[in-house]
């Protein structure tokens, strides 16, 4: 009885399950500056809370707008050192830091608990989403999880070929996300799944599970997932 039980635990570590997200995850940032801004507003708003704000929602907005990319990336910062480069050499970056510095956007509690409320709803559908649509790796199988009253799609991991992408580097700073691309000859086109977060993990743990699809035995665990 020891036996199998100790068998059916190691079995159950021989898998992955890949939860893909929405893309609105990444206002995590805009979600803690508003509960932070929103705490210190409560005997009336700070001159930094608006900035604070407005400064999280801003770079939010760029990071889901464009998908920077290593050379993007790169034409970003150069852009950035050249703009500076010539305000330095025109002696307007001090009317520019002037003026940044003079802006002062105000809101108050109410707004920054409303934003607050918003995205955390929008938060837990998210959440919620991801435990009734996923995929799960195992040594001879991929399965599709999908619906509220599940329905199962399979797949023979025989000749599953896996690649993992990272195509924005914000955003695997922000939440270590990424893309996994499944091709197998079962399926016309490429199964993609975007935004999963700890992709390196779910890399790792996908070559070691189809790594060791011929032989199961004790000699090969896997570290649960998080």
């Amino acid at each position: 009885m020891a036996k199998s039980s100790a068998a059916a635990k190691k079995s159950a570590r021989l898998r992955v399950v890949i939860r893909p997200y929405p893309k609105v995850v990444f206002f995590y940032m805009t979600w803690i500056a508003s509960l932070v801004c929103a705490i210190a507003s409560s005997g009336g708003a700070p001159d930094w809370a608006g900035v604070t704000w407005m400064s999280a929602f801003l770079f939010n907005l760029l990071v889901i707008s464009f998908d920077f990319n290593e050379e993007r990336t790169l034409i970003v910062v150069l852009a950035l050192v050249a703009g500076i480069l010539a305000l330095l050499y025109t002696n307007a970056l001090g009317d520019v830091g002037s003026f940044i510095s003079g802006l002062r956007p105000t809101m108050d509690a109410t707004f920054y608990w409303m934003i607050f409320g918003a995205f955390s709803v929008v938060f837990l559908f998210a959440w919620l989403q991801s435990r009734f649509d996923y995929w799960v790796i195992e040594p001879n199988e991929v399965i599709h999880r999908y619906g509220i009253f599940p329905k199962m799609k399979r797949f023979s991991t025989e000749s599953l070929r896996w690649d993992k992408q990272v195509p924005d580097i914000l955003e695997r700073i922000l939440l270590a996300s990424g893309t996994i691309i499944l091709t197998t000859p079962q399926e016309t086109h490429p199964i993609v799944i975007q935004h999963v977060i700890g992709i390196g993990n779910v890399d790792e743990r996908i070559a070691a599970i189809l790594g060791v699809k011929q032989v199961i035995s004790g000699e090969h665990e896997i570290p649960d997932e998080e």
